[in-house]
């Protein structure tokens, strides 16, 4: 599984990578550590209050690093709202990107903060757009984009979904899922949790 958070943290040249599932913050967090060790920084955007800098340099010593100069590479802006993370994502992420020479964004919770109910669906779909446009254009010109949010396992026959969210958001959150390449799903099983990575083609 960490090799496989790892392959998610460079996706094919102009797609976006996702790990979604139980643990999906912390796995993806602790898989930054190799980059980071290598001097490369990164950009995070956290919609869901989950950046967690411990587990970072927790992974960075486990290999040998520094913690404090691996996590002196990350510069973490937050969101509370999707229309928050629309501003990030259009307006302010790619100037961050240029300013701190940073080749990877990983955007936290995105799926999160689709969660309000209070947002009319219209306007939710539109802003839901913007954001993952924003993405795909800092995809296609060389950014390594990694989303990474919490779900829940799929209702018998039904569908993985990102969440949760309310039933009219659902398939904000399958897309993701859909469009993410590679994307690594983690499901809390019986046994402890299980995986699946898809695609990286």
């Amino acid at each position: 599984m960490e090799r496989a958070s790892s392959l998610c943290l460079s996706p094919p040249p102009g797609k976006v990578a996702g790990v979604f599932g139980d643990g999906a913050c912390g796995l993806a967090l602790r898989a930054l550590a190799v980059p980071l060790l290598r001097a490369e920084a990164v950009v995070a955007v956290d919609g869901g209050n989950r950046f967690d800098p411990y587990e970072i340099s927790k992974a960075a010593r486990a290999k040998g690093g520094d913690g404090r100069e691996a996590l002196s590479l990350v510069r973490v802006s937050r969101a509370s709202t999707c229309h928050q993370m629309e501003a990030l994502l259009s307006r302010r992420l790619p100037g961050a990107l240029s300013r701190f020479d940073a080749r990877i964004a990983l955007v936290l919770g995105l799926p999160e903060t689709f969660a309000d109910a209070d947002v009319p669906y219209a306007e939710a779909c539109r802003v839901f757009r913007n954001c993952f446009s924003a993405l795909r254009t800092l995809a296609r010109g060389g950014t390594r984009v990694v989303l990474v949010g919490k779900g829940e396992p799929p209702a018998k026959g039904g569908h993985y979904a990102v969440g949760p969210v309310p039933s009219d958001r659902a398939g904000f959150f399958r897309y993701l899922v859909r469009a993410a390449d590679p994307v690594l799903l983690l499901r809390r099983a019986e046994g402890g949790l299980t995986w699946e990575l898809l695609g990286g083609s």
